[in-house]
């Protein structure tokens, strides 16, 4: 089949999402994986509604499962660049948090010179 299928096409566009995600986290740019992120979901969104309804030839499965390797290859790195990210700021909030807290208790009296 000289054309691609709808369900090839979204596998590839997974698997190009999921690379310029990885690409993003291991060069830092938090701010640009959220907007990836979305479209790659979306992707994957679309792909759960087609897939059922369209039959694959036997090299489109071989691809599809190359794809699928390499999708979850890049996964499992992102998500060990990422995780780290995720608990630091877990611990700045919960930091700020204590902060509020400790001004909502003395920021009152702190203003107050004996």
């Amino acid at each position: 089949m000289s054309s691609q299928s709808e369900v090839m096409h979204c596998y590839e566009q997974i698997a190009t999402l999921a690379e310029q995600m990885l690409s993003l986290a291991r060069t830092c740019q938090w701010g640009e994986l959220p907007a990836h992120e979305a479209m790659y979901s979306g992707m994957v969104d679309r792909l759960r509604e087609i897939e059922p309804l369209e039959s694959l030839h036997e090299e489109q499965i071989g691809r599809k499962y190359l794809l699928l390797s390499r999708i979850a290859t890049h996964q499992d790195e992102i998500s060990s660049l990422v995780m780290p990210q995720l608990r630091h700021l877990g611990e700045m909030m919960r930091n700020l948090e204590q902060q509020e807290s400790l001004h909502k208790a003395y920021g009152q009296h702190s203003d107050i010179r004996m």
